[in-house]
């Protein structure tokens, strides 16, 4: 829950954002918007931990955020932020970052979920499949798939996410989009996007 929550930075006259308040739970299905600098990735960044206001409230289940370790926080949300890619490393490393207690019928799940099932097909080591981002030899919509698999294979409380699906076609869109919005998933769902597809899936649309 966000009461009266602002953000300001120095050198800038008017606060990033300014007296937010919302509550999120597990069935929040929200999608924010708003022109460019309205302050849509500074508050996905507080939500996610990333970044702290510098007034007001922001709880959980009650307690304030600053009582709360943070990598514990984090380890129950699904986060796809634009810095978010897959790193140099397998395929299992990029989906599990090294969590020994996500089974590989999870990472399938997740795969199979965001429609990477027949680049996993393809691959001849599987899991274990070397990834090279760097060298640029994974398209752009097959990293932002790898980092929203990661995002959702251990079903988090909280899925925040930030333009996921840019660049992919309609089709794939709406599917992925009717998944991640369907009211059977675990989390609540906080998403930026100008998608229309979102938008006739989310129950709230909120406007900074």
């Amino acid at each position: 829950e966000l009461e009266n929550l602002s953000y300001e930075v120095k050198d800038r006259k008017t606060p990033i954002l300014d007296n937010i308040s919302l509550k999120i739970d597990s069935k929040t299905r929200m999608i924010v918007q708003g022109e460019t600098g309205a302050g849509k990735s500074s508050l996905l960044r507080i939500l996610s931990g990333v970044i702290m206001p510098t007034s007001g409230k922001m709880t959980v289940n009650n307690y304030s955020i600053e009582s709360i370790y943070l990598n514990h926080y984090r380890g129950h949300l699904g986060l796809s932020l634009s810095e978010e890619s897959p790193f140099e490393g397998t395929l299992k490393e990029n989906i599990t970052f090294g969590d020994k207690n996500i089974k590989d019928e999870d990472i399938l799940w997740a795969l199979d979920k965001v429609g990477l099932t027949s680049f996993f097909r393809e691959q001849q080591n599987g899991l274990q499949t070397v990834l090279y981002p760097e060298g640029k030899r994974i398209s752009y919509t097959i990293s932002k798939k790898i980092v929203l698999a990661r995002a959702i294979v251990k079903k988090p409380k909280i899925l925040i996410l930030e333009d996921p699906l840019d660049h992919f076609n309609d089709k794939e869109t709406e599917g992925i989009v009717d998944f991640l919005t369907d009211a059977s998933n675990p989390w609540g769902l906080v998403v930026v996007s100008s998608n229309k597809n979102w938008v006739k899936n989310c129950g709230q649309v909120i406007t900074l």
